[in-house]
């Protein structure tokens, strides 16, 4: 076996054993939807493919930039074993989140550089209903060279607390973008914040609150505030 293979099957091992996307504690959100810090609502989701709904997310439909292609299904990434993303490691990925994690491969067919934007909100839809849909909750824009593929990585937050986690063979999809007020809020607090990996956790907090249907209570607002 060489190290390749090694590294390889180690890396597997080790996404086998995480535990289903979880409330990562800040925010006292319960398992069944409900809400022990003021949450608004005792729902299970706010909407179609969010919480544990396994309907197909609705909201604003986003189109790709003229001359801009992207490489569908889109495949789990890795940092720890980037080979799959061109060797490109968690210091060059865009945006921000634990749970979700993708590699997306544009194809730029013009002579210049395009740059594509991602509005917050947009949903990264799981071509399997037991895997956790994720969501971006800021701007990302990516500038994709001309002529060539190109291979960007992307972290993004988990809206399906009972789902699994992602795994290295699960696939994804660009949707739609969420049009939620609670989500618009949570936009809006973190436009313009640099998010480290401890505020990322927190903010997973609040994305599962939103995504459950509890509303978005006065602690998140707090907790959002304070990154």
């Amino acid at each position: 076996m060489n190290w390749h293979v090694a590294k390889r099957m180690g890396v597997v091992l080790a996404v086998a054993l995480l535990a289903a996307c979880s409330d990562d504690g800040d925010g006292g959100g319960k398992a069944d939807g409900g809400s022990s810090d003021g949450g608004t609502n005792t729902g299970k989701s706010l909407g179609p493919g969010l919480g544990r709904s396994k309907d197909d997310p609705t909201g604003q439909a986003f189109a790709l930039p003229a001359g801009l292609t992207l490489e569908n299904p889109i495949v789990a990434y890795v940092p720890e074993n980037p080979e799959d993303c061109d060797d490109k490691y968690s210091d060059e990925a865009n945006g921000s989140g634990e749970e979700v994690r993708v590699c997306l491969i544009f194809k730029n067919t013009t002579s210049s550089p395009i740059t594509v934007t991602l509005p917050p909100g947009l949903i990264l839809k799981s071509t399997n209903d037991d895997v956790q849909n994720g969501i971006i909750v800021q701007t990302i824009s990516i500038v994709v060279p001309p002529g060539e593929r190109y291979f960007a990585p992307m972290f993004a937050y988990c809206v399906n607390q009972d789902r699994s986690t992602t795994g290295l063979d699960d696939r994804y999809e660009l949707g739609p973008a969420v049009t939620h007020k609670d989500f618009q809020e949570v936009f809006t607090l973190l436009a313009g914040k640099k998010l480290t990996r401890e505020a990322a956790g927190r903010v997973q907090t609040v994305v599962h609150h939103v995504s459950q249907g509890e509303g978005l209570s006065a602690a998140d607002r707090a907790t959002l505030q304070s990154l």
